[in-house]
């Protein structure tokens, strides 16, 4: 029985994710096989000299706001024609792909692609996430219709305690911004994509990650998927995987359902998952 608590838990997701990244490495560096075997998965027009890894001491990476930030990168490939590839690496099939506060997702999604998020889509995720003045009367003030008592307590009870709404009161508060909030999300998929699989808030283009793979050198599993996250980003921007963002159905509606996986509060933060199954269905 896994007896770890949270804390405890993201504390071995870490330094086992570090170990993993540290075993690829040795491997490509080690194994002529492994190695030539890496190359044709990435389609290479030159052979690897050299692959490094950050690991656990990993320095941060100047960030668009003039300070320091993780880079998306976990490996980094130097060819022998002295091109540089950068991959994220993903020892899990699922789990969070990242984490940041509302006012820096914002203010940095802003700079990174020079691009506007309105006022009322900033009260959106504010009412979502977390972050608005009004919360606490908004949940109190607004009667969810048509839901049994004892799941409108439940509700109740978790907005109160996480300081935020639901979608359900989301809806009943203000349909039209509820409706203008998932349109944002559809409109911006490629883009937030990106943020969370490329760039993040790193600001040279040399910490960003061309490529994620899904590999665990760890004998915890099998897979081995690797995804051009450019094209990925393409092919996420199709009305076919627009139509899967969606707002969940647990408890009210917690979490907004995404191509590529869904998005969640925690902490009082915006918490992004990725999913292996769905990563592969978009290419």
């Amino acid at each position: 029985m896994n007896t770890r608590n949270r804390s405890e838990g993201w504390q071995h997701a870490k330094i086992s994710g570090h170990t993993n990244e540290s075993n690829i490495t040795k491997k490509i560096n080690s194994s002529k096989s492994f190695r030539e075997d890496f190359e044709k998965k990435l389609n290479l027009n030159s052979k690897i000299k050299s692959a490094t890894v950050g690991g656990l001491k990993e320095k941060n990476v100047e960030d668009i706001f003039g300070g320091g930030t993780k880079s998306k990168t976990d490996l980094k490939i130097t060819l022998k024609n002295k091109e540089k590839i950068n991959l994220s690496i993903k020892k899990s099939s699922g789990g969070q792909a990242y984490l940041i506060g509302v006012d820096r997702f914002i203010n940095g999604f802003e700079i990174q692609f020079k691009k506007k998020i309105p006022q009322n889509i900033k009260r959106s995720f504010k009412l979502f996430f977390a972050g608005a003045d009004d919360i606490s009367r908004i949940i109190k003030n607004t009667e969810l219709n048509n839901i049994e008592d004892d799941k409108k307590e439940e509700i109740k009870k978790y907005e109160k305690r996480k300081n935020r709404i639901t979608w359900i009161t989301f809806k009943e508060y203000d349909l039209q911004l509820s409706n203008t909030f998932i349109e944002w999300f559809k409109e911006n998929i490629s883009n937030i994509f990106l943020f969370c699989f490329e760039r993040g808030l790193a600001k040279n283009k040399g910490e960003w990650a061309d490529f994620v793979w899904y590999k665990n050198q760890l004998n915890e599993n099998k897979f081995d998927f690797i995804f051009n996250i450019s094209k990925l980003s393409e092919k996420i921007d199709d009305h076919s995987y627009k139509k899967m963002i969606l707002p969940g159905k647990t408890l009210g509606g917690t979490t907004i359902q995404l191509p590529f996986g869904f998005v969640q509060w925690h902490l009082g933060q915006i918490q992004f998952h990725h999913k292996l199954d769905l990563m592969r269905k978009i290419l």
